[in-house]
């Protein structure tokens, strides 16, 4: 019982050791789908059944894997449940960036762009700052120039309200950065964006827009197209070349899909409002359908409407919409609050549970000691139980083939006495007229010889007759002899038949009496193993 158990724990060990590296396989597979395939890498991230039974190592990756396919996928960096815990590890494992484990660096890196994306999304602009840094620094001392250029144009997003010439700056960075490695056209196009964005020039934001626009068109891509020709509609419309920004406006609504068209009609009522195209602005403005829980959409329509009615001296309307952008803004208020409170609650129990993680640590150092000490006597005692019983067992096996000899060797001594017995009851019973004549065995001389093989061949003949009760009385005579081991020239003689007729009878014995077909198997060996 012992022994069963220890193997348990053994094969559970290996089928542990076992899951351990089909989930790094995954991860592995996962990763090199990233960036070109984020539906292929979210399959096999999907394949990981319970990520929170991974080891660290594998928590930390599947966390960071998972976080870049969630960005990709547009869902964004709304919650570091995930990706707080493998910055940790690996800020942890490469000692701030210091380390000269690439991989691990390079991991380091993304998951401080990562968090650059969670703490913008908490308005904390300087820990967003800080981990872009980070980001940079890292990303470069490894040469992870894809997260590079990621990192400049976020630092230039987050900086360009402050210090539009710096974040300007950043913004070239990463397009010098993209320029020498060649990345997907895609990002060449939203940094032009990004710069244009930027920069406090109105020339220069044309430039920049009108060249993202050129290569949009060029390789079809309408959601970039979009988000140019809104880009050169807002620029010209701040220039006060309204009829271009109302054309380019219009432009945009063409290539717009379902998650930038509100933006997108936002953008064109804008315009329509600064070519005094009122009602045509307010038509567009009342289309606009919006999700309860978008605030930035439904404040800036409220505000558009607002305007509107300023303009249009219509003071009850006005009343109306700006007490609904206020309320707007209550309700984004209060949400926000909600969300900072649950984020540093969170944050609190985190903090609370590594500090019991730490002092549990402490204490498994003593338990583990312990423990190891009490499996080494275990498995000890293990051992020496199972030799000890194999030693037992062998001695054991020993004692029942000597023991299997002796009867064996009593059986073969029985049967040469029975032998011996029904020779000389034969001799004695034989009535010879003249040389040559047969024997001839009276029926209490079978009787005798049966009774004598029941008792002392464990009733061999009587459950003979029990098991086959279709056995004629000369087939069981023909099996007392062949149990007794007699020749086929002394059982001849017995039944007054040649040799050959007795080899006949048995074979005719073991088909018919034992219904055994098998040439392979003799009449002997069906006797014997009865």
């Amino acid at each position: 019982m012992k022994v069963r158990y220890f193997l348990l724990v053994a094969v559970a060990l290996v089928m542990l050791t076992g899951c351990y590296r089909d989930a790094s396989a995954l991860l592995e597979r996962a990763e090199a789908y990233l960036p070109s395939q984020p539906d292929s890498a979210e399959v096999c991230l999907d394949s990981i059944g319970q990520p929170q039974r991974l080891n660290d190592a594998q928590k930390a990756w599947y966390g960071l894997l998972r976080t870049y396919v969630d960005n990709r996928q547009g869902k964004g960096v709304e919650s570091d449940s995930l990706i707080r815990d493998s910055y940790e590890y690996y800020r942890e494992a490469s000692h701030a960036g210091q380390t000269s484990d690439m991989t691990l660096l390079r991991r380091y890196a993304q998951s401080c762009y990562y968090m650059a994306l969670f703490y913008e999304s908490c308005d904390s602009t300087k820990q967003c700052e800080d981990m872009l840094h980070q980001a940079i620094k890292g990303s470069e001392k490894c040469e992870d120039w894809h997260t590079c250029y990621l990192a400049y144009t976020q630092l230039g997003d987050v900086t360009c309200w402050g210090n539009s010439e710096y974040a300007t700056q950043q913004g070239m960075k990463a397009l010098g950065i993209y320029y020498k490695i060649n990345d997907d056209v895609k990002n060449e196009i939203l940094i032009l964006g990004k710069i244009a964005s930027f920069t406090a020039q109105p020339d220069s934001a044309l430039k920049y827009y009108m060249k993202g626009y050129e290569l949009a068109n060029k390789h079809n891509l309408q959601r970039l197209q979009n988000q140019m020709c809104m880009g050169l509609a807002a620029t010209y419309c701040y220039m006060g070349e309204y009829d271009k920004g109302l054309r380019f406006a219009k432009k945009g609504i063409v290539t717009a899909d379902s998650i930038v068209l509100v933006p997108s009609l936002l953008e064109l009522a804008q315009c329509y409002y600064n070519c005094d195209s009122l009602e045509k602005a307010k038509e567009i403005l009342k289309a606009i359908q919006c999700d309860s829980t978008d605030y930035v959409n439904r404040f800036l329509i409220l505000r558009d409407m607002s305007e509107i009615a300023i303009h249009q001296r219509d003071l009850d309307s006005l009343y109306y919409y700006t007490d609904s952008a206020y309320g707007c803004l209550e309700d984004r208020f209060l949400q926000f609050q909600r969300e900072m409170v649950e984020y540093y609650r969170d944050n609190l129990a985190k903090e609370l549970e590594k500090e019991q993680i730490l002092r549990e640590k402490k204490m498994s150092w003593w338990i583990g000691g312990a423990i190891i000490l009490f499996l080494s006597l275990m498995a000890a005692f293990i051992i020496y139980n199972v030799w000890e019983n194999k030693q037992r067992l062998v001695a054991e096996h020993e004692k029942e083939m000597q023991h299997q000899q002796e009867l064996l060797h009593q059986k073969s001594v029985t049967h040469a006495v029975l032998q011996k017995h029904f020779m000389e009851k034969l001799a004695y019973s034989r009535k010879l007229l003249a040389d040559g004549e047969k024997a001839h065995m009276r029926g209490e001389d079978w009787k005798e010889m049966e009774h004598l093989i029941d008792d002392t061949d464990n009733n061999f003949v009587q459950k003979l007759r029990q098991q086959y009760k279709g056995l004629k009385e000369e087939d069981v005579r023909l099996c007392m002899l062949v149990r007794l081991k007699m020749t086929n020239a002394i059982i001849a003689n017995v039944f007054y038949i040649g040799e050959s007729a007795v080899k006949k009878r048995k074979s005719v014995l073991k088909k018919t009496g034992f219904q055994i077909t098998d040439p392979n198997i003799s009449l002997e060996q069906v006797i014997e193993n009865l």
